[in-house]
């Protein structure tokens, strides 16, 4: 009697025994299967903030990205760019220039707007239109300071001014800050012009065509 009761007590503790390991190795797999979960969801997000999507004639286009920092140099630089090209390029078209400006606007903050006013009030845009005007503008280089608050910028570039009987080639040095802003569609580099002013705008060369 007593050998069968120890041996049921044995077994008993045996069972107990497998219970405890197979109730441990159970919560075991269950935090992994969270840990993993989670783990999983950071990854997911930091990838989804490392993607730009664009709308581009009503269609979504999905960008890849790096981070911020890697890429500020080449994306201010093109953020310069893109608003010099849209105040100093145009054909002698009035809705397109008007497209153009309204795009710039997006881009630089009042010191903009300021410059444009001032060449409407004095009817440039009207000579423009009046004697065919076309406008090219080659850039030369683009300087940003990183390292400074505000990141200011210098910008250097040619003015190729095209009439039906000659041709006006102008300096074009101008200046300005950098702030970054939220990217968006009319904004796709992130950065706004502050505080934008043209140092330097003189004839360098009148040929005939």
């Amino acid at each position: 009697m007593k050998r069968t009761m120890i041996k049921q007590l044995t077994q008993l503790d045996t069972a107990f025994q497998l219970v405890k390991w197979w109730s441990l190795g159970i919560v075991c797999a269950c935090l992994i299967a969270v840990f993993g979960t989670l783990y999983y969801s950071m990854i997911s997000l930091e990838k989804g903030r490392k993607e730009i999507y664009l709308l581009n004639e009503n269609q979504l286009l999905k960008a890849s990205s790096t981070i911020r920092g890697e890429m500020a140099s080449v994306e201010s630089r093109a953020h310069i760019k893109q608003l010099h090209d849209l105040l100093f390029t145009y054909s002698p078209d009035e809705k397109l220039i008007q497209e153009q400006l309204e795009e710039a606007f997006y881009l630089g903050d009042g010191s903009i707007k300021f410059h444009v006013d001032n060449l409407r009030e004095s009817g440039y845009y009207k000579q423009v239109l009046a004697a065919n005007i076309s406008q090219r503008l080659v850039v030369d280089s683009i300087r940003v300071d990183l390292e400074k608050e505000g990141f200011p910028f210098l910008f250097y570039g040619r003015q190729e001014i095209i009439r039906s009987s000659s041709k006006i080639t102008r300096s074009l040095i101008t200046q300005g800050k950098l702030r970054e802003v939220q990217r968006s569609h009319h904004n796709p580099h992130g950065f706004l012009v502050e505080n934008w002013e043209i140092l330097e705008n003189r004839d360098l060369n009148h040929s005939s065509r």
